[in-house]
């Protein structure tokens, strides 16, 4: 259901973020109205976990993840972000196939889902964006944003906890070339800090123009 603008927060949750929920709020009554009851409820379930020192709430793994997939994928409100979902395992393959162009529009799907429901143009809702285009990769992947690596911190890393799958760095730009994110990986040292997989490592930069809104990508082998 969307009210109180749950909507937006499933979504958020769904593309991995956490989200603020007042506990306090909760009366532990059949009758809920608002958002924070919602989401109380939920953690009181064990659907959601609850970060006490940020006051904030998220969907705590993979599994209970693919329950909440479950429970929106015939929700009509929620059918362009279930098609991403979808559509993530083709994007998957294309970019170990080092398809980039199919790479640029998988993403570019995704960052217009999210445009209605994050700033467009901020960076959390083009990595928000990656994640719900990704979603089948954490099958195969532990995903960490902002990883420390070498001269700086690597927007995006996708760790393999299955074998013979290359370990992934991903770098995100606005108005610029993918090019530079390339040069940028590889200048600052990225990939030091997945050294294990230095032979096995794919590096993906992903840009787009902020006023075309068109997507660029570039893949290269480590």
């Amino acid at each position: 259901m969307d009210f109180n603008g749950i909507k937006n927060d499933v979504i958020s949750m769904v593309s991995g973020e956490h989200i603020p929920v007042n506990v306090k709020k909760f009366t532990n009554t059949s009758f809920i109205d608002s958002k924070d009851d919602a989401f109380t409820s939920l953690i009181h379930l064990g659907y959601l976990g609850y970060n006490y020192s940020e006051k904030t709430c998220f969907i705590p793994n993979y599994e209970l993840l693919q329950e909440w997939i479950i429970a929106i994928e015939d929700t009509p409100d929620y059918k362009g972000v279930v098609e991403l979902i979808k559509d993530s395992k083709r994007l998957l393959e294309a970019t170990w196939n080092g398809d980039e162009e199919a790479v640029a529009e998988g993403v570019a799907k995704a960052h217009r889902e999210a445009c209605s429901i994050l700033e467009y143009n901020n960076e959390g809702s083009f990595q928000s964006a990656l994640h719900l285009a990704y979603y089948y990769a954490r099958s195969y992947y532990t995903i960490v944003n902002e990883l420390p690596a070498g001269k700086g911190f690597a927007d995006c890393a996708f760790i393999p906890y299955k074998p013979d799958v290359p370990a992934i760095i991903i770098e995100l730009k606005k108005d610029d070339t993918v090019e530079n994110a390339i040069d940028q990986i590889k200048n600052r040292k990225y990939p030091e800090a997945l050294e294990k997989y230095k032979d096995n490592l794919l590096l993906v930069a992903i840009s787009y123009d902020s006023k075309t809104k068109e997507h660029f990508c570039r893949i290269e082998k480590a």
